[in-house]
């Protein structure tokens, strides 16, 4: 009986969100894109007939002399922003009205994912955001800086291992990141000591794959079942992930904070700095004023929302879903940008000889010492080459921004869009990014549009690799710091070179999220004599 209510039930949600909304933008005045069957282009990204990034740059391009262009998502409308000034008014001037994110994974679904920074809303994101902003400073990310080196240390001696024993060899570049950068959130986030590199499949390293894999069909298909039947959903209680996938990591963190306070145990990580935050006794010193671009020209500033003091208490699962949260970021987005940023690197000779030469230049004034993150500021080529790769391939397709109060938006001079609650505006990240409008030639690498000399020319509001406004990425400054770090430890000890495996260019795969490629990033590395 519960199978035929669920096939009567969704039958009518079907019929309903086909027919629900059909004129809305006509009503409007606003162009919009022709509207196709109700699942049809949600189906074809879980199923990787189509990626998330083919949706957003078809609905970008469609109505290019616009600044706004309707679609649906289901039966819900929603406007794709084709301007950096609206961008700028929602992002930022009216922030006030548009604080919020849609919610496609809530905590019915994953008590994890659903509680962490990514998806709160109202003033319990702006309460956590308050208190976990301080441990994303320039002074924290100098510390984290050492822990970073220690693992990029350990990566150079296991491919050198390799070369010595095997001669050089290739590696599947997102497979080699993706242990690296699960090594750094180990010791990062939560204080433990792993080597994906040797040991393959260590139980920290399974987990962090499970648990940040949202691309997965069966993954897919129950967010498709809480968007369109939630009601039938929380009834069978199914969730994204099973008990068994989260109870490695809540295990793991519980028993980490239960021992640190018994033993009155400090450690420069994450736990450490969210157990702090928790206590009320982690905050923002007004002696510290680093400048944004110092961290890099894609770093994106912290507003006064995050540096507000809190005083709330904070639920072990509510700190346990930002370990959550850091896990998922470092994990796929990080590995994800080295992997691109090491193609491009490999495939443009002229742009690793050039990186190379910066690199030894600064472990030459090491004279010996590590790596420092204030180092890492310095080397400006290293800036212009992650910003351009950022700008090519970057981590999220678009953000979004939920109405919470109404507005009246006048989106073109004397044209008026009145917003009501709850209405979402998608901001086209991989749009704006490959739009000649704003960057000529969108297809080639070119560090050099983030020169001294030309980075003036680039619109702030059409760059976006972190976000915008309040909402941005809240871990800029530390993804930066670990990309740079194992950038430089990477071509400080190796040559990049392509082999007969090597995609150029990349055919890139039916990606629910961002950029992926089909066949992998296959590259050798040659250690320098």
């Amino acid at each position: 009986y519960l199978l035929l209510l669920l096939i009567v039930y969704l039958g009518y949600k079907f019929r309903e969100l086909q027919t629900a909304n059909a004129d809305y933008f006509e009503k409007r005045g606003i162009k919009n894109v022709k509207r196709r069957g109700i699942l049809s282009g949600l189906f074809k990204v879980i199923t990787k007939q189509i990626s998330m990034v083919d949706i957003i740059s078809d609905i970008y391009y469609q109505h290019p002399e616009e600044k706004i262009v309707g679609f649906w998502d289901l039966s819900k409308p929603v406007i794709l922003l084709r301007d950096p000034d609206l961008v700028k008014t929602i992002g930022v001037k009216e922030f006030d009205h548009f604080q919020d994110r849609r919610t496609v994974i809530t905590e019915d679904m994953d008590e994890l994912f659903g509680n962490s920074l990514l998806v709160l809303k109202g003033q319990k994101w702006r309460d956590m955001r308050s208190t976990l902003s301080p441990a994303f400073t320039g002074s924290k990310m100098r510390v984290m800086c050492e822990l970073v080196v220690e693992i990029c240390e350990q990566m150079v001696e296991f491919v050198k291992e390799d070369a010595r024993t095997k001669g050089p060899q290739e590696y599947e570049m997102k497979d080699l990141f993706s242990r690296l950068t699960n090594d750094v959130i180990a010791t990062c986030a939560f204080g433990i000591k792993v080597d994906s590199l040797k040991e393959k499949k260590n139980e920290f390293y399974e987990a962090a794959q499970e648990l940040s894999n949202f691309t997965t069909p069966s993954k897919g298909l129950k967010i498709m079942g809480y968007r369109i039947a939630p009601f039938l959903m929380k009834l069978l209680n199914v969730k994204i992930n099973q008990p068994r996938e989260t109870k490695f990591l809540r295990t793991l963190i519980t028993e980490s904070m239960k021992i640190r306070d018994e033993k009155n145990i400090i450690r420069p990580d994450m736990i450490n700095l969210l157990m702090d935050a928790r206590k009320g006794r982690l905050t923002h010193t007004n002696t510290e004023k680093e400048s944004t671009q110092s961290a890099g020209f894609a770093t994106v500033e912290e507003s006064n929302i995050g540096k507000r003091s809190v005083r709330r208490e904070w639920s072990d699962d509510e700190i346990l879903a930002q370990c959550f949260l850091f896990l998922l970021a470092g994990f796929e987005t990080s590995s994800s940008v080295l992997s691109f940023t090491a193609y491009e690197i490999a495939v443009n000779p002229g742009v690793q000889d050039r990186l190379y030469d910066e690199i030894k230049g600064v472990n030459d004034e090491l004279q010996g010492k590590k790596l420092s993150y204030d180092n890492l500021q310095k080397m400006k080529y290293m800036d212009m080459i992650v910003s351009e790769s950022m700008r090519k391939w970057p981590a999220a397709p678009f953000v979004d921004r939920i109405c919470n109060k109404e507005l009246k938006l006048e989106y073109e001079p004397g044209r008026y869009f009145d917003v009501p609650v709850e209405f979402s505006f998608w901001i086209p990240i991989v749009g704006f990014h490959m739009d000649p409008k704003y960057f000529p030639e969108p297809n080639k690498f070119d560090p050099e549009r983030f020169s001294d000399e030309n980075k003036s020319s680039i619109n702030p509001n059409a760059y976006l690799p972190f976000g915008i406004g309040p909402r941005n990425c809240i871990g800029s400054r530390f993804a930066l710091m670990e990309i740079k770090s194992i950038i430089f430890y990477l071509i400080l000890n190796f040559s990049l070179e392509i082999t007969a495996n090597t995609q150029i260019p990349l055919k890139l795969a039916k990606s629910l999220s961002s950029f992926q490629t089909e066949n992998g990033i296959h590259l050798k590395l040659r250690p320098r004599v």
